[in-house]
């Protein structure tokens, strides 16, 4: 009995020092948790890209010298660029990086000096003059679908940074997978959505912003707004009824610069007919017959103000910026709402917010003009704004800021379609060419 009492003992004293044992550490790698799929080129380490710790022995860890976003502009030179110098560099030098005409147009309007690059925009601390008034509106209203900005919050305006926007695809507001790949017309879609081009060869075209222009409720719900906005369906471009997508004309000047996209690489016209004459070509956009319809956004009036009145505001909360929109959310949720919009270059936030009323939204319309280059285009009131700052103490430190210079500008509507027979004779009669 003593015996198997001592056997016991001895057995429970191992026990104790078994269970006092500390358990050891696990490591893990990346993907023990982040389930990653990748293609055949980027089957490689994980931190080679976003750097970090792996095997690590705790997330903490894992994450030291975390890059979130490797192909951010900030980054894309060492991670990229490891593998791609030729394109990242190129890339630089392209206007989906340099943004100079879409800057450019704006600050012209307002008789400012071209800028080279986006990057040399400046990030003004106080607005005290035209300059910064204009420079904050590119910077927080009109530059938040680009490569330095990951997007508004709607599920198909989110998008990656730098090489990430174009090469990753993403839905619902989130990355879809880790594939790089081609560019497709969804993610160019992510940026060129709304009235610019981009929506127009779909056929979509916004609804004006007042509440009672909106679409009405479908079965007691709101029509889904995957943009942020709602839209018009419209007819779309002839040549995405013929299965071209965006790349079928747009390649490498995308990223690398270059000569633009010609009708003419397509088309020929062996014997053409009096509209397709040389004196007609070299003096008129193809558009300017072919284009089936066009946005036309007359008087946009943008006020920078840092104590709006929410409630005033309230019909207008979807305008295309979902700050704006959660900001007035906020207001009729909770009572309360932060006037303030991030800078979508810098990351960083700044009293006041961009708020937009529109004179008049219409489409289908054609109007024509002359471009740069003397040709007849297709125009639209594209310079046609009116900039006014309120500040904090309901100053009014600019009212309806204008640009002296015509607003009409000419651009290129992807809705070719057949020539409208009434444009055609009015593009003759125009150019003096007789039939």
């Amino acid at each position: 009995m003593r015996g198997f009492l001592l056997f016991l003992l001895l057995l429970s004293l191992v026990a104790c020092q078994e269970t006092g044992k500390s358990s050891p550490v696990t490591t893990r790698k990346c993907q023990d948790c982040h389930e990653v799929e990748l293609d055949p080129p980027h089957t490689m380490e994980c931190q080679k890209c976003h750097g970090g710790q792996s095997p690590a022995q705790s997330p903490e860890e894992a994450h030291q010298g975390l890059l979130p976003a490797p192909a951010d502009p900030a980054s894309w030179q060492k991670t990229c660029g490891s593998c791609h110098p030729k394109e990242t560099k190129a890339t630089e030098q392209s206007l989906h990086f340099s943004l100079a005409r879409k800057i450019n147009i704006v600050r012209g309007l307002f008789d400012l000096p071209p800028l080279t690059s986006v990057k040399e925009l400046p990030e003004p601390e106080k607005i005290q003059g035209t300059e910064d008034l204009v420079n904050d509106l590119l910077r927080r209203r009109c530059l938040r679908c680009h490569l330095f900005y990951e997007g508004d919050d709607y599920p198909e305006t989110k998008h990656g940074r730098g090489c990430a926007a174009c090469h990753l695809l993403y839905a619902q507001g989130g990355l879809v997978d880790h594939r790089f790949q081609k560019p497709n017309d969804r993610m160019c879609l992510h940026c060129h959505y709304g009235n610019r081009v981009g929506w127009d060869y779909y056929g979509l075209a916004e609804h004006d912003y007042p509440y009672q222009f909106r679409s009405p409720l479908l079965e007691g719900e709101p029509p889904p707004r995957p943009w942020g906005i709602e839209f018009h369906e419209l007819t779309p471009d002839v040549h995405l009824q013929a299965g071209m997508s965006c790349l079928s004309c747009h390649g490498k000047e995308l990223m690398f610069g270059g000569k633009q996209p010609s009708c003419r690489s397509c088309h020929e016209f062996e014997r053409p007919k009096i509209y397709h004459r040389p004196e007609v070509l070299s003096q008129a956009r193809c558009s300017a017959c072919h284009a089936r319809w066009a946005f036309w956004d007359e008087g946009l009036y943008l006020v920078l103000h840092e104590a709006p009145d929410w409630e005033e505001w309230s019909e207008l909360m979807v305008q295309g910026s979902s700050e704006v929109e959660e900001a007035v959310v906020s207001f009729l949720t909770q009572g309360r709402a932060q006037a303030e919009m991030k800078d979508k270059l810098s990351g960083r936030k700044r009293p006041g917010i961009w708020l937009l009323t529109l004179k008049k939204r219409r489409f289908e319309r054609v109007h024509l003009g002359w471009d740069q280059k003397g040709r007849l285009s297709v125009v639209r009131p594209l310079g046609d704004l009116y900039l006014s700052y309120v500040n904090h103490e309901e100053e009014i430190i600019f009212d309806n800021l204008a640009p002296e210079k015509d607003h009409l500008l000419p651009y290129s509507p992807h809705t070719i379609g057949a020539a409208d027979f009434i444009r055609t004779q009015k593009v003759l009669n125009l150019l003096g060419v007789k039939p």
